[in-house]
């Protein structure tokens, strides 16, 4: 995120930056507050949760390393996810006023800011496209998230809830569970040791079944 500063201009950064680990479940922010901090993401996950029309929540992307959380607060002042950390999570957290102060003065981080933000709107953009095909079974779309999933071009998949998951397509708890189970025994996926965040995911037939097959 800081590639290409300067030596000053990453020794006056040193000063704000603050290096902390997040337990689970923590709330980094909520729609509409004021936006104070970004968490470049280190390890770990975050989900960003928007309200649908109705009120419903839904669960509209997943950070996961190398991504920023609240990016949209440098330019709106204000948040427009809740974002909930999804185990421990480790990130750089900067406060806004810094990073507007680097994009002032340093031009060549304002390039990598808006490579930043291309990233995160194609990122959303093929969530869409992938989560709400309405011509796909739920089976398909599942098949289609886990590879969202994946931690970068890794075989691990991070394992999130049933009820996330289910936030995440649009469906009942029971359909996710019904597709994970059966994911299971087909072993497209397979579980780690106790207590990790991560499936064993076998990716080459995942991507058949996202494809229809």
């Amino acid at each position: 995120f800081f590639a290409g500063l300067s030596p000053d201009a990453i020794a006056t950064l040193h000063v704000d930056l603050d290096n902390t680990g997040i337990p689970a479940g923590e709330t980094l922010y909520q729609p509409g507050s004021k936006a104070d901090y970004l968490w470049v993401l280190r390890t770990g996950a975050i989900k960003l949760i928007a309200s649908a029309w109705d009120g419903e929540p839904r669960i509209v992307r997943v950070l996961k390393p190398g991504d920023v959380a609240g990016i949209e607060g440098l330019l709106a002042g204000n948040y427009a996810h809740t974002a909930v950390t999804v185990g421990t999570v480790h990130a750089c957290r900067t406060p806004i006023r810094a990073v507007q102060r680097v994009c002032l003065e340093q031009a060549s981080f304002q390039w990598n800011l808006m490579q930043k933000w291309q990233a995160a709107l194609r990122e959303t953009e093929q969530w869409l496209v992938d989560m709400t095909s309405t011509g796909a079974s739920a089976r398909v779309r599942m098949a289609r998230l886990l590879l969202h999933l994946r931690d970068n071009e890794s075989n691990r998949i991070y394992n999130f809830s049933r009820e996330d998951l289910s936030l995440m397509l649009g469906t009942t708890i029971e359909t996710a569970s019904r597709i994970i189970a059966a994911f299971l025994r087909e072993r497209l996926l397979v579980r780690r040791e106790p207590g990790s965040r991560f499936y064993d995911g076998d990716i080459v037939r995942l991507e058949m079944v996202a494809h229809g097959h």
